[in-house]
């Protein structure tokens, strides 16, 4: 199932996970309550964590603008073809060529290691991507399952930003 297109980014695929990108069409669905039937989703989902990103991408379709492919995408458990969480980035690279990548899961399908898939699958993948020269991850203090989803995933720790616990990608 490929609900994205090279436009909006990359349909990506790791070992428990599919990653597609977030489009209007599915944006609008979410926003709306509505599970369609060609992305089923997870008791929980959309998470709260997601609601802006989904109006920011409505908003910037209304406009003709496209958020991709440094943006949200929709995490789609292999095992049944169902959406449970997003992942992606916080927009473009910078000007020094980072990029911040987050993540969020429905709680019924925490402790799975499908997270720590859709973190390895996108680094992989914008690692390799023009213009990219690092990826970060700012965790909240005490967020200790993050900051072991990160250090699994090939992130180091590199002080703070903004009194949050700032990650790098080790590559």
């Amino acid at each position: 199932m490929a609900i994205g297109s090279a436009f909006w980014g990359p349909s990506l695929s790791g070992e428990l996970v599919a990653l597609e990108p977030i489009t209007p069409v599915h944006a609008r669905a979410m926003l709306a309550g509505v599970s369609e039937p060609d992305l089923p989703w997870e008791h929980g989902f959309p998470l709260d964590s997601l609601l802006k990103a989904l109006r920011q991408i409505v908003a910037a379709d209304e406009c003709g603008d496209v958020l991709g492919p440094f943006f949200a995408y929709v995490i789609i458990r292999l095992a049944d073809g169902v959406a449970v969480g997003d992942a992606g980035f916080h927009g473009d690279p910078d000007l020094s060529g980072e990029i911040e990548i987050g993540y969020a899961l429905a709680p019924n399908a925490r402790g799975f290691g499908l997270a720590s898939d859709a973190v390895r699958v996108l680094s992989s993948w914008a690692s390799t991507q023009r213009g990219v020269k690092r990826i970060c991850a700012l965790v909240d203090p005490g967020n200790t399952d993050s900051e072991r989803l990160l250090a699994r995933t090939n992130f180091r720790r590199d002080g703070k930003r903004g009194g949050l616990n700032r990650f790098v990608f080790a590559g």
